[in-house]
């Protein structure tokens, strides 16, 4: 079997060897394809990965380039359309796999018929974890919606990840959509308490803009609504509570005070009784809500 591992690159050459020393050591009886997708990184920061690139020979390695950046959204579905294995397995540039990883997500799936898999992501030296529950589902799309999964942890059939288009092109981060999406083209998923993934660096600054994590997530909802019209009830209500918690917690962040934020309100009746504005009415109320943040409106000017 030939396993593709995708990553997203944008000015993080200094994490790349370790990244590939991480793939070189995996366990277990596979061949390896690593794509790295570029987001249009500086100049010497790319000459220095392809000069990397092509003193490497130990297995193959794409680099995906593009002349503009796009964001890791964008990003990521053009490394996807470079694989050629049957699984694809996604990890952050400034990431290493845990030893067992790949053998870990094979096994996994194959042995519970699964699509994809999720595992869990700690950073370096956190304490030890010596966890092994996983849980097998038969409704991916309930279960992404309740448990908030949003990182890119994960191993998937790229046959799965082709069909639902990969990530929300119309956003910036990738780790906001994947999951959903994901689980909208599932039968089976397999979520794992197994560490597979360190963080090997500090979080970069996308991740901590804030605002920017509380807008894709908001349009990741509004996205999908639009997107698929035969949706369930239940599977309706749980994503517009997404969408009015992200509302809230950016007013939050804003500075609003709860019992003065009309989104606060909004936010507590919808969990409570069910009570939620249409979604044309959310629409209305994010403009206003992000207004003036400093935010890539991907495919939202």
């Amino acid at each position: 079997m030939l396993v593709s591992y995708v990553v997203t690159f944008y000015n993080k050459f200094e994490f790349i060897s370790s990244l590939i020393s991480s793939i070189e050591t995996q366990e277990g009886n596979f061949e390896k394809q690593l794509i790295i997708a570029d987001d249009c990184s500086e100049e010497r920061e790319l000459a220095q990965l392809k000069a990397f690139v092509a003193a490497y020979d130990l297995f193959p390695i794409k680099i995906i380039s593009s002349s503009q950046n796009t964001g890791p959204a964008q990003c990521f579905n053009r490394g996807l359309e470079a694989v050629d294995g049957g699984v694809v397995i996604a990890i952050d540039a400034d990431d290493v796999f845990v030893p067992s990883a790949t053998s870990y997500y094979l096994e996994q799936m194959q042995s519970h018929s699964a699509d994809f898999i999720y595992g869990r992501r700690r950073k370096c030296g956190h304490k030890k974890n010596d966890k092994t529950e996983f849980e097998v589902i038969d409704d991916p799309l309930d279960y992404v919606i309740k448990n908030n999964i949003v990182h890119m942890c994960f191993a998937a059939k790229t046959e799965v990840l082709r069909r639902v288009g990969g990530a929300d092109p119309r956003l910036f981060i990738q780790d906001q959509s994947l999951p959903l999406r994901l689980a909208s083209g599932a039968k089976r998923m397999v979520r794992s308490e197994v560490v597979t993934v360190y963080i090997n660096s500090d979080e970069d600054g996308l991740s901590k803009n804030v605002a920017q994590q509380h807008y894709d997530r908001f349009w990741m909802v509004m996205n999908f609504l639009d997107d698929h019209s035969g949706l369930s009830q239940s599977v309706r209500s749980g994503l517009k509570d997404i969408a009015r918690s992200s509302l809230w917690k950016m007013d939050r962040d804003k500075g609003a005070l709860k019992l003065s934020s009309p989104h606060f309100w909004t936010y507590i009746l919808g969990r409570l009784f069910g009570v939620s504005p249409t979604i044309n009415k959310l629409k209305l109320a994010a403009e206003e809500v992000f207004k003036g943040e400093n935010i890539r409106r991907v495919g939202h000017e």
